[in-house]
């Protein structure tokens, strides 16, 4: 019986994942986690202007009803694509969020305001065609308890896809990937959340 492998994308030169991806499909079906946690310079270049107040991340779960396979993996041409944040894609979701707000000076652990997502869609399509990826979330932020923004967004993304296994599939796993920052971004420029998040006048 053949087991799956497992592999990481972060920081390997691409045409070494391609030799790996090849080896692993001649072995069996491979498992890859993506690449760890980290902020988005073009998330931090855009958000630098706006006017809003630094915040605490909280919890970040599934949102309810919907099946808990789609929390763990993507299934891609016969593998399995995960995330290394406890094989979650929403604490994904919440790692990327603390490192964006960290690295353009929006992260305060101790703040009274709290934001909070719910994962309702993350979908990873690599047909030999065009490539589709979706994701989406449910943000709230608290004020000392408080609702103060509740908003589903949602973010998508296309591209060419070729029929040849090993190069379509880490494709598609680095415009899934980018969609995090994407959906993030979105948040922070949300002028619904600017205007409930503002820097408070000292």
């Amino acid at each position: 019986m053949i087991g799956k492998r497992t592999m990481s994308f972060a920081m390997i030169h691409p045409l070494r994942v391609l030799g790996l991806l090849a080896a692993l499909f001649l072995s069996g079906c491979a498992q890859i986690p993506l690449g760890q946690p980290g902020p988005s310079f073009a998330v931090v270049e855009k958000v630098r202007t706006k006017a809003v107040a630094p915040v605490a991340v909280g919890t970040f779960q599934l949102a309810q009803g919907l099946a808990p396979e789609m929390d763990m993996g993507l299934s891609v041409r016969g593998s399995t694509v995960s995330a290394p944040t406890e094989g979650s894609f929403s604490q994904y979701l919440r790692a990327m969020l603390i490192a964006d707000l960290t690295a353009s000076g929006l992260y305060d652990a101790r703040s009274t305001s709290q934001l909070g997502g719910s994962l309702t869609e993350s979908v990873l399509d690599v047909p030999m065609s065009t490539g589709t990826a979706s994701l989406g979330a449910r943000f709230t932020l608290t004020r000392q308890g408080v609702t103060v923004y509740d908003k589903e967004l949602r973010v998508t993304d296309s591209w060419p896809s070729t029929f040849v296994g090993v190069e379509a599939i880490p494709d598609g796993i680095n415009h899934y990937s980018s969609l995090y920052h994407s959906l993030i971004l979105k948040l922070l420029l949300d002028p619904d959340y600017v205007k409930a998040h503002p820097i408070e006048p000292k």
